[in-house]
């Protein structure tokens, strides 16, 4: 895409460590691990470990009628838009009331999420499947639908721009705001939320991920550090949750009404693997062209990126895989260049990891502290050199690209950059 100027001025989050982005980033830096112990026992059957979002009063943010007609994915998405659009000062406290000049005609929604409300629909399919109920209702449609964030955004705030969700696996919400940028193209908002969100502790699911060997079966003692990214003895991932979502808006517009202006969206890139359903291509191919894809649209040399937030899932064909596609841009290059994975801190967010990990990169390039790869004691000697490993650092940084790949081999990368002047 041509260049083009569009600013972060909003961000939200619920993550494994909790609620707000203040909870995400002061953790992540303080090389904390959210991955627990799984103690429901449905659960554990398919999986030991996890990074679930901590307990919290879903009531003290929403009203019980949104409750019961939403599934708790979309519950997540409503309350991460909520501190976005507050961040980005439009949406007044009152949590209703915009600021003047908002056209509510005028501001899109873009959501990215691996599946929707697969805990609505499995527990449906379960009161069928067992007898203890004869229908499930007229809202389990609307609750599982993977659009169902999207929509419920919109129809909360009355947003009447483009409202799109992008299912590409763990590349979705990376697509999302890189796809949704178009929109500034046409001239059809003045405001994009755009993020991703997912919450997919299923019996259906966590088994599929098992048989699949995506799943980490076992690892050392202390389960918290089980999500090994780039680790010589990682075993898989550890299934996450929760949100991220961003206000965008075109940088000259952001600098008008004197909004805090994060950083800018630089570039962004796709690809597909064309592969295999599962696997990534090992040798990286269609990862670097997605990667040389969004180094074009930002009109950057790979030598200007100062930093990449690695997708690395602690599945040792996907690191090695996103390593070779990383040495075929950047060369000797990447020997001198940080590159680190969030994961071992909060486990894989699935289709909102793209979103959580972009706000990792934009606060890295923001604070000047590089979040670190947590868990990683032995590095994989096929990894990059410089990891960050176990202890985050500080080192001030203009540039940062986040990578996102998922199953299906879809591909997605967003570079932020510090804005200018």
């Amino acid at each position: 895409m041509k260049q083009i100027d569009i600013a972060v001025t909003g961000m939200g989050a619920v993550s494994p460590f909790g609620m707000g982005v203040p909870a995400f980033w002061d953790n992540l830096i303080a090389n904390h691990s959210a991955v627990r112990e799984i103690t429901d026992e449905n659960i554990r059957k398919w999986t030991k470990a996890g990074a679930r979002v901590p307990d919290f009063e879903v009531s003290d943010f929403l009203s019980k009628k949104i409750i019961r007609n939403t599934d708790y994915f979309t519950q997540l998405a409503l309350i991460t838009a909520d501190e976005a659009l507050k961040d980005a000062g439009l949406l007044k406290n009152d949590g209703e009331s915009f600021i003047d000049g908002v056209d509510r005609n005028r501001v899109g929604t873009a959501i990215g999420t691996a599946f929707g409300g697969i805990q609505s629909l499995e527990q449906a399919s379960e009161k069928l499947a067992t007898g203890k109920a004869k229908r499930v209702g007229p809202r389990m449609i609307s609750k599982s639908i993977p659009n169902a964030a999207a929509s419920t955004i919109s129809i909360q705030y009355g947003f009447r721009g483009p409202s799109n969700t992008y299912v590409t696996a763990c590349a979705a919400s990376a697509n999302a705001i890189g796809e949704s940028a178009y929109w500034f193209f046409r001239d059809d908002v003045d405001y994009i939320l755009a993020g991703g969100v997912d919450s997919l502790w299923s019996n259906v699911f966590l088994s599929g991920l098992g048989d699949a060997g995506a799943l980490a079966a076992k690892g050392p003692e202390d389960i918290s550090t089980w999500s090994r990214p780039f680790d010589a003895a990682r075993t898989g991932m550890v299934m996450g949750e929760g949100a991220g979502l961003f206000v965008l808006e075109p940088l000259e517009r952001a600098k008008a009404r004197g909004a805090h202006i994060y950083a800018t969206l630089k570039g962004y890139g796709a690809s597909n693997d064309a592969y295999h359903d599962t696997s990534p291509d090992p040798e990286g191919t269609s990862a670097a062209l997605a990667i040389e894809r969004a180094l074009r649209s930002a009109q950057l040399k790979p030598e200007e990126v100062d930093y990449v937030n690695a997708h690395a899932t602690s599945t040792p064909a996907g690191d090695i895989a996103e390593t070779k596609a990383l040495k075929m841009i950047f060369g000797e290059n990447l020997d001198n260049m940080p590159v680190s994975s969030i994961k071992g801190s909060v486990g894989h967010l699935l289709g909102a990891a793209g979103a959580i990990e972009s706000i990792a990169s934009i606060k890295a390039i923001e604070t000047g502290i590089l979040p670190a790869t947590l868990h990683s004691e032995n590095r994989d000697e096929a990894a990059p050199l410089d990891i960050v490993p176990n202890v985050s650092r500080k080192q001030q940084i203009q540039t940062a690209m986040s990578n996102s790949f998922g199953f299906g081999g879809q591909n997605g990368i967003v570079i932020w950059q510090a804005p200018q002047g």
